[in-house]
């Protein structure tokens, strides 16, 4: 099976680096990249097309879904971003509150408000994986997602358990440089040794 990630198109939170909420859109730029990145995803001809549930992602999925024909989209919330405390809305990345948040959170400690913990997200993550596992082997799937979500699918794809403080350093500057409209193609075989999973190019 072949999974194709797609990060969402640009955002007026992303040009500001900021913390979004889930019913921000796309703005001209991002449904320019989203028209281009639908282009190259009509080339693989999917045969399912998975977003989240936030309208950034659903937006694109759209866009895509009206390059690629009629494909029955579906939405799901175990591909949304991470559910932040509805605080950091429209707070820089830089700010001080982000990197509070972000070693809390990493580390588990108590964060007020109403965002989900390491814990939760991971169970999203399995659940995505799960899901994406159940789908026929000769499957090819877009999943429209964001960028926090993309790169721990990718260091979760065969670890179930916390990563360590070097690896979400490094998977960090990942969720910072991933471009909006990336094209990330996976591949699942199953019962291919003790992980099916594969990385095979980055966008």
């Amino acid at each position: 099976m072949d999974i194709y990630f797609v990060r969402h198109g640009q955002t007026d939170g992303n040009v500001a680096l900021r913390h979004q909420h889930v019913n921000t859109s796309l703005n001209e730029l991002g449904k320019l990249q989203a028209r281009m990145v639908a282009r190259k995803i009509a080339k693989i001809k999917p045969t399912n097309i998975v977003s989240s549930t936030n309208l950034r992602a659903i937006e694109t999925t759209k866009i895509i879904i009206d390059e690629c024909g009629r494909i029955p989209p579906e939405t799901h919330p175990a591909f949304e971003e991470l559910r932040r405390p509805s605080w950091l809305t429209g707070r820089r990345f830089i700010a001080f509150e982000t990197v509070w948040y972000v070693v809390r959170w990493f580390f588990g400690l108590k964060i007020k408000g109403d965002g989900e913990s390491y814990e939760e997200f991971l169970a999203r993550v399995i659940e995505a994986r799960t899901l994406l596992e159940s789908l026929p082997e000769n499957s090819r799937v877009v999943v429209v997602s964001h960028a926090v979500f993309i790169n721990l699918f990718l260091e979760h794809l065969c670890m179930d358990k916390r990563m360590s403080f070097w690896r979400a350093c490094k998977r960090l500057v990942k969720v910072l440089t991933l471009r909006n409209a990336s094209i990330i193609h996976l591949r699942y075989e199953a019962g291919k040794g003790k992980c099916g999973w594969r990385i095979l190019t980055r966008g």
